[in-house]
C-alpha cells in the first residue's frame, strides 16, 4: 500500500486541529452540557417535589370537604336528636304538645301533676301524672300520638275506666313519661 506521507506543516495543522476539537469538547462538557445537565436534574427534582406537593394539597383538600360534608352531617344528626331529647325540661311545649293533641284527637285534658324526675346514666326522665277523659277510641289515638311525637314520650301504668251511664265514654289516668339529655 502507498504510504501517506505528511510534510511537518501538515502534522502541526492535523494536531492544533486535534487540540482544538479536544478543547471543544472539554469546553462543550464543563462549560454548557454539564451545567445545563445539572441545571436540568435539579428543575426535574423541583418538578417532582411541587408536584408531589400539589397532589398532597388536593388530597387534603379533597378531605376538608369530605370533612366538611361530614360535619354539615353531623351537626344535622344532633339537631335530630337535641329534638328527640332535649337538654332542658321545656315543661311549657311538653304542655302544648299535650293540648294539642288532646283538641286534635277529641280527649279533655283533667289534670297535668308533675311527680318526679329520676337521673339515669345519659338522661333525666321526668314524669308527669296526667288524668283525661274522651272517647275510648279516641283515648287510644291520644296515646298513639304521645308515643309517635319527635319528642321521645312514653305513656306508662295506664289506668283506664269506663263512664257510668256511656258505651264509649271512658276516663285513663296514666303517668307520661318525658325524657332529656343529661350532656
Amino acid at each position: 500500500m502507498n504510504k501517506i506521507e505528511l510534510t511537518k506543516e501538515q502534522i502541526t495543522q492535523i494536531a492544533g486541529a486535534l487540540l482544538f476539537g479536544g478543547l471543544f469538547v472539554y469546553l462543550y462538557l464543563f462549560y454548557f452540557w454539564l451545567p445545563t445537565s445539572k441545571k436540568i436534574d435539579e428543575g426535574t427534582v423541583k418538578i417532582e417535589k411541587m408536584q408531589r406537593d400539589i397532589d398532597q394539597a388536593r388530597m387534603m383538600k379533597a378531605k376538608c370537604s369530605d370533612l366538611s360534608g361530614e360535619l354539615d352531617r353531623l351537626k344535622a344528626q344532633r339537631e335530630a336528636a337535641v329534638k328527640k331529647l332535649p337538654s332542658g325540661k321545656d315543661v311549657p311545649e311538653l304542655i302544648r304538645t299535650v293540648t294539642r293533641l288532646s283538641r286534635k284527637y277529641g280527649v279533655s285534658v283533667l289534670s297535668i301533676n308533675p311527680s318526679g324526675q329520676s337521673k339515669v346514666a345519659y338522661f333525666t326522665k321526668g314524669t308527669y301524672l296526667i288524668n283525661i277523659k274522651g272517647d275510648y277510641h279516641d283515648i287510644g289515638r291520644f296515646l298513639t300520638a304521645l308515643g309517635l311525637e319527635e319528642r321521645i314520650l312514653t305513656s306508662e301504668n295506664l289506668s283506664l275506666t269506663a263512664t257510668n251511664g256511656s258505651d264509649t265514654s271512658a276516663t285513663a289516668t296514666f303517668t307520661l313519661a318525658a325524657y332529656q339529655y343529661n350532656g
